[in-house]
């Protein structure tokens, strides 16, 4: 899973380093709760992205079901979360997110001096671009979570997505079909 907020860099440009440190701290910890209470490992923070991976270093056979319920709760956070801006006076914040499922390489990834536990592989790279293809939805959604086929077929409750679009995906070949969280 990665998610990304939309807007992101006009946003920080009229906050301060401070209050922008503040206003990310806030929401990965809105995020980042979501993640863990399905058992999610969070992989690292990419500027105002946040990486997340289930079934590793623990199976997790349900983990199609755990990532799908845990953007659905970040969802349910953004737009109670949402609100309360509205109500304060602030803009909106929308996110987006893609899942993906597949084999992967997981272990201590870096330097030398410098490991990670992390995961890579085509799976990763895949989900990465989904959650930046949600930048083609065109609607006022708090978030937007993009899916694989994959995810799709391994859904236990499958019309809780639905097809958006076969298109390409940067940096790959051929078209894939690409499904909404709903």
């Amino acid at each position: 899973m990665f998610t990304d907020l939309s807007g992101f860099t006009r946003m920080a440009s009229r906050l301060s380093p401070a209050e922008t440190a503040s206003f990310l701290n806030k929401h990965f910890a809105l995020v980042g709760a979501c993640v863990e209470a399905e058992v999610g490992t969070i992989d690292k923070y990419i500027g105002d992205s946040l990486m997340a991976f289930w079934g590793a270093p623990e199976e997790q056979p349900d983990h199609v079901e755990r990532a799908c319920r845990a953007a659905r709760a970040i969802a349910s956070e953004m737009h109670a979360d949402n609100r309360a801006r509205l109500a304060s006076g602030l803009a909106p914040v929308r996110v987006r997110i893609g899942i993906s499922t597949g084999p992967v390489l997981v272990g201590n990834i870096g330097a030398p001096s410098r490991m990670n536990y992390t995961l890579v592989g085509d799976v990763v790279n895949i989900a990465q671009r989904l959650e930046q293809v949600g930048k083609d939805v065109q609607d006022d959604s708090d978030v937007i979570t993009l899916i694989t086929e994959g995810v799709y077929t391994c859904m236990p409750e499958p019309e809780r997505a639905v097809f958006w679009d076969r298109r390409e995906v940067r940096n790959r070949e051929g078209t894939m079909a690409i499904y909404r969280l709903t």
